[in-house]
């Protein structure tokens, strides 16, 4: 049973948080776990046709592809176009796919690639051999694209909850008779995947393609990013949001200092100079609810100052728009050359994100170590351990660091500017991000072997390269 599990993870899943669940009137759930992903038992679960599962690809990139027919008339018309679409594949030169059976109307028609391919290229792929096949729309069924990142597809060698038939692979010299339990898995172990360049050559794709198990490796260090409450500018930063504050008041405990750099924002924006600013935003919060707030009058004087003092010195105002949020394919790749370990990883894209969102006109933003904790998914002692690590590799700067505020034991927050896009001039591609996006969803495009092996240390790039 293992081995099958393995193979399952070999050939399908370029991550685990992000799945299906069929239910048992046939309907699929979307499963997105933080903390709970796809892991063995499921699998075997599904194996032993007690659940049954299904999986998405990441944002951009792929381990296969699969050509989804599904007809209502399953006896012949999605046979018909079952074998269209393999006299098209074989004449192409794309002899190892493999078809399996739905349960239900179709037939699944896959190939598994030796290196993850970027989600355009193999839908590119799906329409040219749709081409070839001379298959267009129907109106008694269709040929869908799978897997993406919102589109998922039944893994096979389960049952179909909804109609209780077997999923198995099929004979397509027989009439796509399907595989009993037992000659279904002897299949599945024998499957060969097919090499990723010819299906980019194909489709005439100048584009790389990358080690499935790097690709995996970063998706899961950081598919733990989580946005923080502050990135929701429609929630945060908005005209009414702040107007609101100003003349409502503080609700509730811990918001004095985001209140603070909000309504600074909010004065710099309908024009008030620093100084008018600093007697407005004073008494405004004279008026607040004393319960709201535990720190002493001198100290939220100084705070205030502060705040209005960076929010003027970096022209912040409220922003009407979204920033744009394109990571460059320059930011992820130094990511992953630059960073050794998951935790520097997922730390310095929760950074790039934060500064993306936040950062002044220079580039300089401030984070601080319970927003690392609690957007990069690592506790705040490994943030603090690792900080001056990313410093010293050279993805970030750290602007200014461990200032203690004037007559208290507090630190003012420490500064920083990212470096990655000093690494490439022009930027190179983009991938837009929105919130929940992970790093996983972004970086599946990046390395071949060659790249591996000049990148890794022997023994790091064999494990990867042979696992």
């Amino acid at each position: 049973m293992k081995a099958l599990i393995d193979r399952i993870f070999d050939l399908y899943l370029i991550q685990n948080r992000h799945y299906l669940v069929q239910l048992p009137s046939g309907e699929y759930v979307t499963k997105s776990r933080r903390h709970q992903p796809l892991r063995q038992h499921r699998i075997t679960s599904h194996l032993n046709g007690k659940s049954t599962i299904g999986t998405f690809s990441g944002a951009y990139l792929t381990k296969f592809i699969c050509f989804d027919v599904d007809y209502a008339d399953y006896e012949d018309l999605a046979k018909w176009v079952t074998y269209r679409l393999v006299h098209a594949l074989d004449g192409a030169g794309f002899d190892r796919f493999a078809v399996s059976y739905s349960g239900g109307k179709g037939y699944h028609i896959e190939l598994f690639f030796d290196r993850a391919v970027s989600v355009e290229a193999a839908r590119k792929f799906y329409a040219t051999i749709l081409q070839h096949a001379e298959i267009g729309p129907d109106a008694h069924g269709k040929v869908e694209f799978r897997p993406s990142s919102t589109q998922g597809v039944k893994l096979p060698l389960g049952i179909n909850q909804k109609t209780g038939r077997y999923c198995g692979f099929c004979d397509t010299a027989d009439g796509l008779r399907v595989w009993s339990p037992e000659e279904s898995r002897e299949y599945f172990r024998r499957i060969r995947k097919t090499d990723h360049q010819r299906v980019l050559d194909f489709i005439a794709e100048d584009v790389e393609a990358y080690d499935q198990r790097e690709a995996a490796e970063m998706e899961d260090a950081v598919a733990r990013h989580k946005p923080l409450p502050i990135y929701d500018q429609s929630e945060s930063f908005t005209l009414a949001r702040a107007s609101d504050r100003y003349m409502h008041g503080m609700t509730a405990p811990g918001q004095r200092h985001n209140s603070f750099l909000m309504l600074a924002r909010f004065m710099n924006h309908h024009g008030h100079d620093q100084a008018d600013a600093l007697e407005l935003i004073t008494e405004w919060f004279a008026w607040q609810d004393r319960t709201f707030y535990k720190s002493d009058t001198e100290f939220c004087a100084r705070d205030l100052a502060e705040c209005i003092e960076f929010v003027y010195a970096n022209d912040q105002t409220l922003h009407a728009e979204t920033r744009d949020l394109t990571v460059t394919f320059a930011e992820i790749d130094a990511i992953i050359r630059r960073c050794p370990g998951k935790s520097q990883k997922a730390l310095t894209y929760a950074m790039l994100i934060h500064s993306k969102r936040l950062a002044a006109e220079n580039g300089v933003f401030f984070m601080t170590y319970k927003q690392m904790e609690q957007t990069a998914g690592i506790a705040e002692r490994t943030a603090r351990r690792h900080i001056d690590g990313i410093a010293e590799i050279g993805v970030i700067d750290i602007v200014r660091r461990n200032q203690r505020i004037p007559g208290t034991k507090f630190n003012k927050p420490n500064f920083y500017r990212m470096t990655l896009a000093e690494q490439d001039e022009e930027g190179g591609r983009g991938f837009e991000i929105a919130n929940g996006t992970t790093f996983a969803d972004v970086v599946r495009n990046m390395y071949s072997e060659r790249q591996i092996r000049a990148l890794l240390p022997r023994r790091q790039s064999d494990a990867i390269l042979t696992s």
